[in-house]
């Protein structure tokens, strides 16, 4: 009597928990019952990558296993903007990952360029005999373009015509970019699917079919949504004798942690049923239900009176074009991603992100949309502002007006180890010191931001931003929408939310006591760390003014990887005045407070910040000496 086959594995990515730790997410994962982990391949913190160094991801596999828990799967996406022998370098880095850590698939995420098309099918039939010798399988996902598709995928398979290259189905994928239904050509494509990406989509009036434009569509647990995955799964057992590994890509989002664990054990128990053959018998209790209505984030955060210092994101370097919108949705989204923007510059920027990244640094692109007053017809304002090095300082800005045609030309040689790719574009460049003011209306991400950030932006725009030096512009998301209405003050890099026209002219004319707009203060975006963010509100505090323009170092009682630390004790500070040449220092007790949980976004995100109390003290110029130490 032959034995059954052994059950699929079911297994969770930690996407749900992207806004927490590592730990946290699979801890979750854990709690909900799973026994092994996907990792994808971008959103969240602990990607594995082909610029991962191994020691890093030996340290994610071990903390996983720590979990008890099993790492089977990793991802990929193609790197096809560069030469072919680099992208093949790369997909073999991370087979080499999957080889180290012992996993047998390799989820890659295909093709949506249609111009890359010929160089993706090369690209997978050179490494596919390089991941068969490392005992791995490439399993291609649907994202549109070549794996658009069923008959898609099976046609790219079979062009590829390797046993190691194969498909890892995801219903949702299939729906979002206007596939047809998930299960149609399944039956043909079945032999070769080796996984199963479980995405569900929502029921969504006005498009039922898909669309490849914007972002993903709101999270919903598997079993809630469009996808019939007893059908799915019966037509891969039957024509496929499917026995891989199925892993929940996300969940529903009801506004806390534990409500992410318990809708990921609800996923995992839905789909023992689909595989059972059942239907999902595990359906959201209805309280839940009418807890999922939309809460604005903003107003929730304004009610628990959360202090917004230490959430300004840190970047090395921005990058702001003017694109007008509709911008993409999904924070996860690009905002050069859209049809509307050209192949070539879309190619562009993704080269220039990743020649950012490749540098160890780290770059936030955003939309401006057009200003009758600011912007050229027929010209694209493109704006690079850098972290300089030494100690913090606010940031250098470069400004070029450049024909549209020529934008893709223009970011290649931006960002090119040449100096001299610049020197065409020298009649194109931007004179005079401006301060620019940034709002986000991104409505698409975040309703907040457009029904609290478009009434600021206009009212700051025709108030202060039709003569001099001052402009305001309306941009797309940079993060931190719960305090909405948010802006950025370039070049400086300080961050502001929870603003309202009558308290922007003190802001914007810099008068009166800043301690007055304190708590509107998401901090500096030159420093990375929250805790150092409430070292320097405290600057500003104190030194009023005319500390803006100073720069800032900070040393740390615990060392350079007490930088890193929740923890840091005391911190000596120094404001150096670039004017005057002149110093001034101070001790500061750093006190961390803990992390408090909060609402992320009007979708119901959950997530966490860390918070800190800092008392500082003015040490006397010459002080030198250990910095003292803090009483516990």
């Amino acid at each position: 009597m032959t034995a059954p086959a052994p059950a699929p594995t079911l297994a969770c990515t930690i996407r749900p928990w992207a806004q927490f730790p590592l730990d946290r997410a699979l801890r979750g994962i854990r709690t909900a019952g799973y026994t092994a982990v996907a990792l994808p391949v971008h959103g969240v913190p602990a990607v594995i990558t082909p610029d991962t160094p191994p020691e890093r991801a030996a340290r994610v596999g071990s903390e996983i296993a720590e979990h008890g828990l099993d790492l089977i799967l990793l991802s990929h996406a193609a790197d096809l903007d560069r030469g072919d022998a680099v992208a093949l370098r790369s997909l073999r880095r991370q087979i080499d990952h999957c080889t180290r850590l012992g996993v047998r698939l390799l989820v890659d995420m295909g093709c949506p360029e249609p111009a890359n098309n010929a160089r993706y099918v090369r690209l997978m039939v050179a490494a596919a005999p390089y991941a068969a010798a490392h005992g791995v399988t490439i399993a291609v996902k649907p994202h549109g373009g070549l794996t658009r598709t069923a008959a898609d995928t099976l046609a790219l398979i079979e062009r590829v015509g390797h046993p190691a290259f194969k498909a890892c189905w995801d219903p949702g994928n299939v729906l979002h970019y206007g596939g047809g239904s998930p299960t149609e050509g399944l039956a043909e494509l079945a032999p070769h699917v080796v996984a199963v990406g479980a995405r569900d989509h929502p029921v969504r009036r006005g498009n039922r079919n898909g669309s490849a434009n914007g972002g993903m569509p709101p999270a919903i647990t598997p079993g809630d949504g469009r996808v019939d995955f007893v059908a799915l799964y019966r037509t891969l057992h039957e024509h496929g004798h499917f026995t891989g590994p199925s892993a929940v890509e996300s969940v529903t989002k009801l506004g806390t942690v534990e409500q992410l664990d318990s809708e990921a054990e609800r996923a995992r128990a839905n789909l023992i049923d689909a595989l059972a053959g059942r239907g999902p018998t595990r359906f959201r209790p209805q309280s839940a239900t009418a807890s999922r209505v939309r809460r604005s984030c903003s107003l929730v955060a304004r009610a628990a009176a959360e202090d917004p210092i230490g959430t300004a994101r840190y970047f090395d370097r921005f990058l702001m074009l003017e694109l007008p919108p509709p911008w993409p949705e999904g924070m996860g989204t690009p905002v050069w991603e859209t049809p509307r923007v050209p192949a070539p510059l879309r190619t562009a920027l993704r080269a220039a992100t990743r020649g950012t990244e490749e540098r160890g640094l780290t770059m936030k692109t955003f939309a401006a949309a057009p200003d009758p007053r600011y912007s050229t017809p027929g010209s694209m304002r493109v704006l690079r502002f850098d972290r300089e090095p030494g100690p913090a300082a606010g940031l250098s800005r470069m400004e070029h007006h450049v024909p549209v045609e020529r934008a893709a030309e223009f970011i290649e040689a931006l960002f090119s180890d040449d100096a001299a790719a610049l020197a065409p574009f020298s009649p194109y460049r931007a004179t005079g010191d401006h301060r620019d003011l940034v709002v986000c209306t991104h409505a698409s991400v975040d309703g907040c931001c457009g029904t609290y950030g478009y009434p600021l932006y206009r009212a700051l725009r025709d108030a202060h931003g039709s003569t001099g030096d001052l402009r305001v512009w309306r941009v797309s998301s940079f993060g931190g929408h719960r305090f909405a209405p948010t802006l950025v003050d370039f070049p400086e890099g300080r961050v502001w939310g929870n603003l309202t026209p009558e308290r922007m002219g003190q802001l914007v004319h810099r008068t009166g006591d800043p301690t007055d707009l304190l708590d509107l203060y998401r901090g500096w975006g030159c420093l990375k760390h929250p805790w150092e963010q409430a070292v320097e509100r405290e600057l500003l505090r104190t030194l009023g003014w005319e500390w803006i323009g100073q720069r800032l170092e900070l040393e740390s009682a615990l060392g350079s990887t007490g930088r890193d630390s929740h923890d840091p004790g005391v911190v000596r500070v120094t404001a150096h005045d670039p004017g005057s040449g002149s110093a001034q220092r101070f001790d500061a007790a750093v006190e961390h407070i803990g992390p408090q949980p909060v609402l992320m976004g009007c979708d119901g995100t959950p997530g966490e910040v860390q918070r800190y109390a800092v008392a500082l003290t003015a040490r006397p110029l010459g002080t030198a000496g250990p910095l003292p130490s803090r009483e516990r």
